[in-house]
């Protein structure tokens, strides 16, 4: 294994060297000193940003020069204190490019904090509906009615109902717990790449661990999706004839439970499990003898059709338990099976691919600027002379044209699914794709990628694009990731004051709890979670047309459901709605999220308006209440 770029000597200005060596000397004196303002560099930025009396690094370019700073003196910290551990080598490029990455990991993960919050109304459009709905797997407990689960992304709301096995746990802790969610399952997913590729020296392990979880950020891969990764990543292991039975059998075991999370997750991870199995078998384990002068089919070695046969099936298999267990689930929960495919009816939006008011670089752009580091650096060992070869030529191209297969369907997968209405505003679509890019790169930098055929004579004029390729790529996908992370990671906006939020929470429970006591009927399209939490009380749960799934299935264009709840306007079903301020205006794809914002005026505001009217407004918590009109408006279908 060739010396990693961040290991290789350093040369200063003669001057600079001089002065920083002398600091460095007189700093190492200090031991444990060192490590603890390393930390404190670290807090610094987050500390400066999230903390309520501060707040100074509103812009993200500000974010990134009091990072730079903040990670350029943690370095020298670093490095002071590393001169003292007799088992770590760390030159000076070690521990730099060390400080910066781990001050980008501290800061994004501190940013979740700033969500935990006692504010009585939603923090976000959506933030308190997904409290609402994972709090349906104990709707009979908490609401004393059967309700079924959700269509949308019951895995994420497993996950996020573990609190509810706990009686009457507040809305603090639930967004407390989200926060951890965020923060832990990503780090846990990077730690266990690491760990995987088997880096001797700890912080070069730090490193690739911090590098991994700001990519994961970058999406960001939510972290439901992290689930089958995880399991995958700590157990799975290559099949070859040397292996224990043992270890077919927890391979296969994990498959198909990383499968079946997978199925009740969202439709394009259903084969995710089982082409990260492939791809682990094509980085990981050689062909064996598919070399040799062995038998033959259709002019390609059986060996090599034995080894692409076990890839397929794998993937085979782990997309088949995906889709029975989203059968399953659909048969257990109750909801119509039709509500399950929403997405294959909603618009493309195909101008989201290019700059766009929603996403500025375009996900096109985006995704090419985040893939191109890691392009680099698996060019560069490719192309890398080992045992008297590039490495390209002693890797079966079978095993190399696998991996880049997979990356290029799901790389086309995630631009379909990033231009439905809905999405683009980010590279979270692309999670299935950056999750395998990142384990195939970190796979190909630490040679996981064993090579199938023997020493070659041939030498190759390379070395010195090779080095570049190396030099470049690690450098840029510390770059990359801390600019993607850091910069869209701002402080949130200013919550209402305490007395307007608490006035404006007192009023909907006022005005709910009057309906319910004289038998009326109550519908939160919004703020469903004063129910979840018992804020409102004697008022029953009405499952529909929470708004989640209710601009899903305006975004679809789904006449059966929509027409249900045309009918329950025109009747009057409901004595009172709870929603956020409703509008007639269309804004056009020139504004962001414009196309989602028609569709929702269209198949949901007008109707709502045309049977209903504001009886109360409070637009500094972006509340409205509403009551049946006594006469239709004009113009109502």
């Amino acid at each position: 294994m060739t010396t990693p770029p961040f290991d290789k000597p350093t040369t200063f200005y003669n001057p600079l060297q001089t002065a920083l060596e002398r600091l460095v000397r007189w700093l190492a004196a200090l031991r444990k000193v060192n490590l603890a303002a390393f930390i404190f560099c670290m807090l610094a930025t987050p500390g400066l940003t999230f903390l309520p009396f501060t707040r100074y690094l509103q812009s993200g370019w500000s974010r990134l020069t009091v990072l730079s700073i903040a990670a350029m003196a943690g370095g020298v910290f670093l490095y002071a204190w590393a001169q003292r551990l007799s088992r770590i080598t760390a030159g000076w490029r070690l521990c730099f490019a060390l400080s910066f990455t781990l001050t980008a990991v501290v800061y994004v993960a501190l940013s979740y904090a700033q969500d935990i919050s006692t504010y009585p109304l939603t923090l976000t459009w959506s933030e308190t509906s997904r409290y609402y709905y994972a709090s349906l797997f104990f709707a009979k407990r908490i609401y004393g009615v059967d309700a079924p689960p959700s269509v949308l992304h019951p895995s994420r709301y497993l996950l996020q109902a573990i609190p509810f096995i706990f009686a009457d746990t507040p809305l603090w802790l639930h967004r407390a717990w989200q926060a951890l969610l965020w923060a832990a399952l990503p780090a846990l997913t990077a730690w266990l790449l690491a760990k995987r590729i088997a880096l001797n020296n700890p912080f070069h392990r730090w490193m690739t661990a911090g590098a991994a979880f700001l990519y994961l950020m970058i999406g960001p891969v939510y972290y439901h999706l992290l689930v089958p990764i995880i399991l995958l990543l700590w157990g799975f292991s290559t099949w070859s004839k040397s292996a224990a039975r043992s270890n077919w059998i927890r391979s296969l075991l994990l498959l198909l439970m990383a499968s079946a999370w997978a199925g009740i997750s969202r439709v394009n991870w259903y084969p995710l499990p089982g082409l990260l199995a492939a791809a682990l078998i094509f980085l990981e384990q050689p062909i064996g003898d598919a070399a040799s002068p062995g038998g033959k089919f259709l002019g390609i070695n059986v060996a090599v059709w034995r080894y692409l046969l076990r890839a397929a099936l794998l993937t085979v298999l782990g997309t088949g338990a995906a889709l029975l267990t989203q059968i399953a689930y659909i048969s257990w929960s109750g909801n119509q099976a039709e509500q399950f495919t929403t997405s294959f009816t909603s618009d493309l939006l195909w101008s989201r691919l290019l700059p766009n008011p929603t996403f500025a670089p375009g996900i096109l752009l985006g995704i090419v600027l985040v893939s191109l580091p890691a392009a680099l650096i698996i060019a560069g060992k490719l192309l890398q002379i080992s045992d008297g070869a590039p490495l390209w030529r002693r890797v079966h191209l079978v095993r190399l044209l696998g991996l880049a297969g997979i990356l290029l369907a799901l790389f086309t997968g995630g631009l379909v699914v990033s231009v439905k209405i809905g999405g683009g505003s980010n590279l979270h679509n692309m999670d299935a794709y950056l999750a395998l890019l990142i384990v195939i790169c970190a796979g190909v930098y630490s040679d996981r990628l064993a090579p199938d055929f023997p020493a070659d004579a041939a030498r190759s004029n390379r070395t010195q694009l090779v080095d570049h390729l190396l030099q470049a790529g690690p450098a840029l996908v510390i770059l990359v990731g801390i600019v993607f992370t850091v910069a869209p990671r701002a402080p949130s906006a200013p919550l209402p004051d305490r007395v307007q939020a608490e006035m404006g929470a007192t009023t909907i429970v006022e005005a709910a709890q009057a309906v319910g006591e004289r038998g009326g009927q109550v519908l939160f399209i919004s703020n469903r979670h004063l129910l979840t939490f018992h804020h409102v009380r004697n008022v029953a749960l009405i499952p529909d047309y929470e708004r989640v799934f209710l601009m899903e299935v305006a975004m679809a264009g789904d006449a059966a459901y929509l027409g249900r709840f045309y009918d329950d306007l025109k009747n009057h079903r409901f004595d009172l709605i709870v929603s956020e301020p409703l509008s007639r205006q269309q804004k056009g794809a020139g504004d962001v999220f414009g196309a989602e914002n028609d569709a929702w005026v269209k198949r949901v505001s007008r109707y709502i308006l045309c049977y209903y009217e504001p009886i109360k407004t409070l637009r500094a918590v972006q509340v409205q209440l509403l009551a049946p009109r006594a006469v239709s408006d004009v113009g109502c279908p």
